[in-house]
């Protein structure tokens, strides 16, 4: 049999001839339709993984919201839960400067449930209860969720509505993720609205939501205030570090005074302010302790115009620090007050005013030029040691005054949550749709 015929059986066995196109039609058609099949089964098995991989690891999906007719920008901080996952506080917060109501009492709510392509359904959750939260006037606003059990996985949508509206109404807004089409509430009531699942895994746990009663100043704490403690207090921490460093080139160049000379003229060690002159940073940092902790501290006996002597180290912005320094009979109001209308410290200048003193009697920085290279070594010497006192005293003034005030403030923040914060709950805040 030669090769034309070998084809030609070939094809008539597979039905590859022309006699048989039909049935190679629904061949092909039924291959293409299987492995169609197996395609769709497997993209719409990956897309309703990622669904409930989303349900059940993503806890906040709304991040910044602006209000329906004020537009006002706000950002939503976190949605935060107890360790039984019964109680779920979502915390926003406005700009500083944004006009709101600081009144909890102009404020409710609406809670539905949610698919992921933000279509409403009923909450699954049962026995809902909520409550509006106003941290005092920090611009920073809470809404706490208290239910029978653990919340379910699902995405709620929660609009939020400012009865007050303290802001002229600007134009109207576009649909978007806070305008829904089709709600006409949103064009009629200034209000925003967040997205959220508080059954996620994704959900932070704060303390302040396992305690029998909800303490507003701890939440704002442990939300707002915690990250920008630390962050403070490593400011301060670094600072040490840098001053630490000064008063080693400090004496470095101080001990150059005494083997530092030329033909047979040397530096006299100058008059160093009080203000500085005996301060001292014992302790460890971070890097060369074992366990990694800072104990850097500053030892000193002056403390700079308009600065605090704060020992930080110990307690923290939550249990308050203000106790330490607010002398009998003063507020701290009245403590910063003074700070503040205090004069600038005098150190910098009494720096610059130092007396350099040759061996001879002479003055280096009078009876010298600059220029005068047979001076230079001792020239050197002298700016080397007069630019270490100057950073130390400015590194030193920056520590007492500005980092520690930072620190400070929080703990003001925290005082104004404590003295004014405000809440409205019962049956009149939160409708909720089942």
């Amino acid at each position: 049999m030669g090769i034309k015929d070998k084809a030609l059986a070939f094809s008539r066995k597979f039905k590859l001839d022309s006699h048989h196109a039909i049935e190679r039609f629904g061949v092909l058609f039924g291959i293409f339709a299987i492995t169609g099949v197996i395609v769709i089964s497997g993209s719409g098995a990956a897309a309703f993984k990622a669904e409930r991989d989303s349900l059940s690891q993503t806890a906040l999906y709304t991040p910044r919201f602006k209000t329906s007719k004020t537009n006002l920008d706000g950002t939503v901080d976190g949605v935060y839960t107890n360790k039984s996952g019964s109680k779920a506080l979502v915390v926003m917060h406005f700009d500083t400067s944004a006009q709101i109501s600081y009144n909890a009492a102009d404020y409710r709510a609406f809670l539905l449930g949610s698919d992921t392509s933000l279509n409403s359904e009923p909450v699954r959750t049962s026995g809902i209860k909520g409550s509006f939260h106003v941290f005092g006037s920090t611009g920073y606003v809470g809404v706490l969720l208290d239910a029978d059990g653990a919340f379910d996985r699902q995405v709620l949508n929660l609009t939020v509505r400012a009865n007050a509206e303290l802001t002229t109404p600007g134009p109207k807004q576009t649909e978007g993720p806070d305008n829904l089409a089709g709600d006409e509430t949103f064009s009629k009531y200034d209000q925003w609205r967040v997205f959220f699942n508080p059954g996620a895994s994704g959900v932070k746990r704060i303390a302040a939501l396992d305690a029998l009663a909800f303490d507003p100043a701890q939440a704002y704490y442990e939300v707002a205030l915690k990250e920008k403690e630390t962050e403070a207090r490593d400011a301060l921490d670094q600072k040490l570090v840098e001053m630490r460093t000064n008063l080693t080139q400090i004496q470095s160049y101080t001990s150059d005074l005494e083997t530092t000379k030329v033909d047979g003229l040397f530096l006299r060690p100058p008059t160093v302010p009080a203000s500085i002159a005996s301060d001292k940073v014992s302790g460890a940092s971070a890097a060369e302790a074992r366990d990694s902790v800072s104990t850097l501290a500053l030892q000193t006996s002056h403390v700079v115009l308009g600065g605090f002597d704060l020992n930080w180290r110990v307690g923290n912005v939550y249990d308050g620090y203000l106790e330490t320094l607010v002398p009998a009979g003063q507020t701290y109001a009245q403590l910063f007050a003074k700070k503040r209308d205090g004069s600038s410290d005098p150190t910098g200048q009494q720096i610059s005013d130092m007396q350099w003193i040759v061996s001879d009697g002479s003055s280096l920085a009078k009876d010298y030029q600059s220029s005068d290279v047979t001076m230079r070594p001792l020239m050197n010497v002298m700016n080397n040691l007069s630019q270490a006192y100057q950073n130390y005293a400015r590194n030193k003034s920056e520590y007492q005054s500005d980092l520690t005030l930072n620190l400070l403030g929080l703990d003001v923040n925290l005082r104004d949550v404590q003295s004014n914060s405000s809440i409205r709950d019962g049956k009149g805040f939160l409708t909720t749709f089942y």
